[in-house]
């Protein structure tokens, strides 16, 4: 979606959009809907909820726009509204269950390792694609905000450090030492699950 992005055409929506046309807010929202949805849903890991946030993501960035900063790209602005806001979800459903790792079975330890891992997931597995998806929300969520968003953004959405760094305010340095360090703590996380002694470091993304 990134590269699908033209600072200039979204300069042009957002400022026609200041000058009372709708339809170029319209036009900003088809452009984004999918990643924001998408970003919602990593994030979240509810359907449901995650289509919630993203029609209050794109309220508040309609009800934001006379704080956009025109001279900046309005992709990362964005995002980091997105991001925001799906963290302020989950803070706020205080009915959800907290998941542990205690909860897990060795057998969907094993296949989280595996696809945390970035090796193929086995053919026997595939069936239960859904199920490791609501695992691997499980074990995002035991991850602190900031490196929730280093791995959303850098292994699920797939964007580059470059682009890691417009978004999180940071240097292409800092955004690289942030997904090592959040990929370093899934890797304890389940080493410790497994009651297995966790590496000195992890790069198993790459």
């Amino acid at each position: 979606m990134w590269n699908q992005s033209d600072p200039e055409e979204d300069r042009q929506l957002v400022a026609r959009t200041k000058n009372g046309d709708s339809s170029a807010f319209e036009a900003l929202v088809r452009k984004y809907q999918q990643m924001v949805l998408n970003l919602a849903y990593h994030y979240i890991g509810n359907r449901d909820e995650a289509e919630d946030a993203a029609q209050k993501i794109f309220a508040k960035v309609y009800f934001s726009l006379d704080r956009f900063d025109h001279h900046r790209p309005f992709f990362p602005w964005l995002y980091r509204i997105a991001i925001n806001q799906c963290y302020d979800e989950l803070r706020k459903a205080r009915r959800r269950i907290v998941h542990t790792f205690s909860e897990l079975s060795l057998e969907d330890i094993e296949s989280i390792e595996k696809l945390i891992s970035h090796n193929e997931v086995p053919l026997e597995l595939q069936e239960n694609k859904e199920r490791l998806q609501g695992l691997l929300h499980k074990l995002l969520n035991q991850l602190p905000h900031r490196q929730r968003w280093a791995i959303i953004l850098r292994d699920i959405e797939s964007l580059s450090y470059a682009q890691m760094a417009q978004i999180m305010k940071c240097s292409e340095q800092a955004a690289r030492l942030k997904v090592f360090r959040a990929r370093n703590r899934l890797k304890v996380l389940v080493e410790k699950s497994l009651n297995k002694k966790p590496h000195s470091g992890f790069s198993g993304f790459e």
